[in-house]
């Protein structure tokens, strides 16, 4: 489904300037608040997950970060968060933070040129050259310790790289907190190379997440190429200091999780603090132990020295105790599904695997577990203890089996793989309840043929099919295991075809298709980056059909291979292009896009026809005018319509057409929305359709009750016209409108006494469209002329449609009221019933294949 060029959004006690970043989590904005104070505004919107769990979850992150952002030097400062209601802009919540210093130096902020210095700015800048080793452990040290922070709240970052560490005041400082969730909940959220082998979410993860930042600062090299050396090493002086802090960040990015000696971020803060002061990082748990020794064995003498007077110090006898003071206990059974899991406390200690025996503790008092077991996501299970009960903690662990390189690894059904250099592959061919687990869950019944095969001596049945048929298995095997935790969606599940293969059990058929056997082979994606921008900036950009954001837009995680990338902007032609993305490449492309004559949402815009259309808000064009004779003549002549419209009464070419139906109004529409497609003046998104009721009273300037239907809104008594609220017209000073004047009191055909014999206009019937002053918003004959067909049903029995704003008949104030409905059926005409149409953005339509798109197929961006 195509995505939509986004409004922009309206923030309270903001005034949003314009957009500065973008992607799939969110969009930031450059604003100016009330007191005149530049801020960036993060705006995450529901659409954008695939689920309302999804959205909830990240909403309850920023909600639990927030009240802490501004306790350490080295977060973000979260200044405000907020929620829109459900609107025409759709659900969002937001928040205000304080604004990143400019890549442009300077005291002032340029709101046109602004740019936010980040990391990755800075790196880019270095251009491969390593920054200085007291550099990078200042950086790593201030963000470490912000980490250290972060974690002892419970909350994990999930995104540490480059791009999320901004500059404010020349210091740094941990952004996008968007991605801020509870240790333990591991979403897939991250990027390609800052994300450890085990997986993402956790508190490691951003602890080994900030040592590949560290990497790339102190090598100059991309995190993909650790651990690779610079081209050349520092000068002597700085030689000794950057192989140490070379040392430090080895440890932390061991590819082995049970190897790094440095798992907890403040860890990492000790060590790069010894770095700082110039003392050697102690490496090992047993140096971490030591520098804890001696704390503890003071703090233990305190804690005796103050509790000698308690009830457990050897020889007080604790019956001698009032019982109103006797601490209360309760115990904590731990249980697990399946048994054998290692449970951990919230120190990180080992306590014992699964059942634990009856753990005794105060009542009141905050119990946190940690589940390992190998195969198994980590979890985590906090709680209170309540006083003489037993509380039941229970986990169900869920399946977290990715491969490890150089490990065996079981895929989800159970077949064995063998690792390679760089991929696993399995141990046979794809065999019969395999592929027929494929065809049930999907219900895609390629041509197939199974034959026995020996595989180490056990005879199996194995499947034949051509090698589109194994893509498309290994697609939905890899959609699968990752959803069954046995893969990661860094991973995918690719076919090895046996070209060659022969078996005399193999019909003429399969051997004439070439059918054959084949292996899946499970390997790391070798995502690539991508950096679209394009001249106008701000145009949609969509990749393989999936919106992505706005230009200037960088993409971390382009799957490699060949994809379809389309460019949208309004009043451009679109951009189409395929490109050919290579293994772990990094591209640029930037696109010239192309003037032409389509619409531009909320700018006046005339259509081919020369009908003017005026913007209301920002989805939304309205006709000026009702539509003209001479549009419909086209509609019936190029369609060879019998709708043809046949007033009693001579017009000219610019005055209303009357004498149709809604019917035929809806196909005039329908005959204009293909036409002015085909002509590139609208996109597939975009469709001509009636005005709403309620559209038409917003137009005519009155708001009112959009779950009602018109009969219900009818009763509303509101003595206002859309000239005001003047009445007989004649007192307002100006002509209103083309009404039943004195002129019409002439024709045979109308009574003197249905006539307002002191208005004259001028015009016995119709009169041409825009013969008298437009509203505020620039639109014409809301009042008389002809009475226009509106979309809505004026009933939920559905029998009657809806005509609003008198014609050039009414005489009576109550048909002229804005209030006023007149119910017709929908196959009715009438020689005063006319129609006014409205452009709207159609946020249901999928992108056409027009022909007449721009497009073109490179190999290269």
């Amino acid at each position: 489904m195509r995505g939509k060029v986004r409004p922009e959004p309206v923030i309270p006690d903001h005034e949003v300037l314009r957009k500065i970043g973008g992607g799939s989590y969110g969009e930031v904005w450059l604003a100016r608040g009330v007191t005149g104070a530049m801020r960036a505004v993060k705006l995450v919107r529901r659409e954008d997950f695939e689920d309302e769990v999804g959205f909830e979850r990240e909403f309850e992150g920023i909600l639990k970060y927030e009240p802490i952002s501004r306790d350490h030097p080295a977060l973000v400062n979260i200044l405000h968060v907020g929620r829109s209601a459900d609107s025409d802009e759709g659900v969002f919540y937001y928040y205000v933070m304080e604004l990143g210093d400019d890549v442009h130096p300077g005291d002032d902020i340029n709101p046109v040129e602004y740019e936010p210095r980040n990391l990755r700015t800075d790196l880019k800048k270095a251009n491969g050259i390593p920054m200085e080793p007291d550099t990078v452990i200042t950086v790593g040290l201030r963000l470490a310790e912000a980490l250290a922070y972060l974690h002892d709240k419970g909350l994990a970052h999930r995104d540490i790289k480059p791009s999320n560490i901004i500059f404010v005041g020349g210091k740094a400082k941990l952004a996008d907190i968007g991605l801020v969730a509870a240790r333990g909940q591991r979403t897939f959220v991250g990027t390609e190379g800052f994300v450890p082998p085990e997986g993402p979410g956790s508190a490691r993860a951003d602890i080994y997440g900030l040592g590949k930042v560290l990497y790339e600062m102190a090598s100059g090299r991309d995190r993909m190429e650790f651990p690779e050396l610079p081209d050349e090493l520092p000068a002597e002086t700085n030689r000794k200091r950057w192989l140490a802090l070379n040392q430090l960040i080895c440890d932390v990015c061991e590819p082995r999780a049970a190897k790094r000696s440095i798992d907890t971020a403040a860890g990492l803060a000790a060590g790069l603090g010894r770095l700082q002061r110039g003392q050697k990082v102690r490496s090992g748990k047993r140096g971490v132990m030591s520098m804890l020794i001696l704390p503890l064995l003071a703090a233990a003498l305190v804690l005796a020295w103050v509790s000698r007077d308690s009830a457990w110090w050897p020889g007080n006898n604790t019956k001698t105790k009032s019982p109103n003071t006797a601490q209360q206990y309760g115990s904590i059974k731990v249980i697990s599904d399946p048994e054998g899991v290692e449970v951990y406390d919230h120190e990180g200690n080992f306590l014992d695997i699964t059942p634990l025996k009856n753990i005794e503790m105060p009542a009141g008092s905050h119990y946190e577990f940690e589940f390992k077991m190998r195969g198994y996501r980590t979890e985590r299970v906090e709680g209170k203890v309540i006083a003489n009960k037993t509380t039941l903690v229970e986990k169900i662990m869920a399946i977290y089996a990715p491969p490890v390189q150089g490990e065996e690894w079981g895929d989800n059904f159970g077949i064995i793989y063998q690792p390679m250099d760089d991929y696993h592959i399995s141990s046979g061919f794809v065999r019969w309840y395999q592929w027929q687990r494929f065809v049930k869950d999907t219900g895609k019944n390629h041509p197939a043929e199974f034959v026995d095969h020996s595989e180490s001596g056990v005879n199996r049945r194995i499947a034949l099919v051509a090698p589109a048929a194994a893509l498309d298995y290994c697609d939905w095997q890899s959609e699968k295991a990752i959803k069954e935790g046995y893969l990661n969606e860094f991973h995918q599940i690719i076919p090895r075809v046996e070209t060659n293969y022969q078996n005399p059990k193999m019909s003429e058929n399969a051997s004439r298709q070439k059918w054959s056997p084949f292996r899946t082979m499970v390997k790391e994606i070798a995502y690539a980056r991508l950096d679209v921008d394009s001249d106008p900036e701000g145009a949609d950009v969509q990749i393989d059909g999936e919106h992505k954001g706005l230009t200037p837009l960088s993409l971390d995680r382009v799957k490699p291979g060949s994809v379809e990338l389309i460019l949208s902007l309004d009043g451009y032609r679109r951009h189409i292009r395929t490109l050919s993305i290579k293994d772990r490449a990094d591209e640029k492309l930037r696109v010239a896009l192309h003037r032409n004559n389509s619409v531009v949402f909320g700018e006046k815009w005339n259509n081919s026809l020369g009908m003017q259309f005026v913007p209301i808000g920002e989805d939304l064009l309205v006709s000026a005018w009702e539509t003209r004779v001479r549009d419909y003549r086209v509609f019936t002549k190029e369609t060879n319509s019998a709708k043809r419209a046949n007033p009693v009464f001579k017009q000219g070419p610019d005055h209303p057409v009357i004498s149709v139906s809604r019917e035929d109004a809806m196909a005039f529409c329908g005959w204009l929305t293909e036409r002015e497609r085909k002509l590139e003046r609208i996109s597939e998104e975009e469709a001509y359709r009636l005005l709403t009721d309620l559209e038409w009273s917003k137009v005519a300037g009155l708001d009112e009750d959009p779950d009602a239907k018109p009969s219900t809104r009818e009763l509303r008594v509101e003595k206002a016209f859309p000239w005001g609220r003047v009445w007989p017209p004649e007192d307002a000073g100006i002509l209103v409108g083309n009404l039943a004047d004195k002129t019409a009191s002439q024709a045979a055909d109308l009574r003197r006494d249905r006539t307002l014999l002191d208005y004259e206009d001028g015009y016995e019937k119709t009169s041409p469209v825009g013969s008298f002053l437009p509203n505020s918003l620039g639109v014409y004959d809301l009042a008389g002329n002809a009475s226009e067909w509106v979309s809505d049903d004026y009933a939920e029995d559905g029998l009657f449609g809806v005509l609003r704003g008198g014609s050039w008949s009414s005489y009576l104030a109550k048909d002229l009221y804005i209030t006023s409905r007149n119910a017709v059926r929908p196959t009715k005409t009438g020689d005063h019933y006319g129609f006014r149409i409205a452009l709207a953005k159609n946020k249901e339509m999928m992108r056409s294949e027009s022909p007449q798109e721009e497009t073109s197929s490179n190999d290269e961006p």
